[in-house]
């Protein structure tokens, strides 16, 4: 009986990722695609030198073509991976790293906005964080330094 409801969970579980992947434009799912090729190298990088298994998520239903037209947005989230693998020349940050940090998520939505007389440093800071084990970075244009910041946000995080 068990089997029976683990394989209906499982079931629905795939049909709701497909139902969610079919609602992207068609200018979502290039953008999906080049994204997914474009960070493999840095996530193996970041993962062989960690010694784990990070994946990385992203919120396309929110990617806006007109925006991001004439940029790279993956090398955002390849910034914050080199992070990553960067803490990890650092034995102490090397074991917390593959410890608590499970995933990736770099989202295109819930990005706070440069304040007042502060640089693009201080920007990309507020929009990195480490919490239930997902280091979580909201890209946005203006971000400036994305490995240090996210190497300063990785160090306050397990400090």
């Amino acid at each position: 009986m068990r089997l029976k409801h683990v394989f209906a969970a499982v079931v629905l579980l795939s049909t709701s990722a497909i139902a969610e992947e079919e609602d992207l434009k068609p200018a979502q799912e290039e953008a999906k695609a080049s994204f997914e090729e474009d960070i493999k190298g840095a996530l193996k990088a970041a993962n062989d030198k960690c010694g784990t298994k990070l994946t990385v998520t992203s919120d396309f239903k929110n990617f806006k073509s007109e925006e991001w037209s004439g940029t790279s947005f993956s090398s955002y989230c390849e910034g914050a991976l080199q992070g990553i693998e960067a803490m990890c020349e650092r034995p102490a940050y090397k074991k917390a790293i593959s410890k608590k940090v499970t995933s990736v998520a770099c989202l295109f939505s819930g990005v706070k906005p440069t304040q007042k007389d502060d640089g693009s440093n201080g920007a990309t800071l507020r929009n990195m964080s480490l919490e239930k084990g997902v280091f979580t970075y909201h890209l946005g244009k203006d971000h400036a330094n994305i490995t240090d910041n996210a190497k300063a946000t990785l160090e306050k995080a397990f400090n």
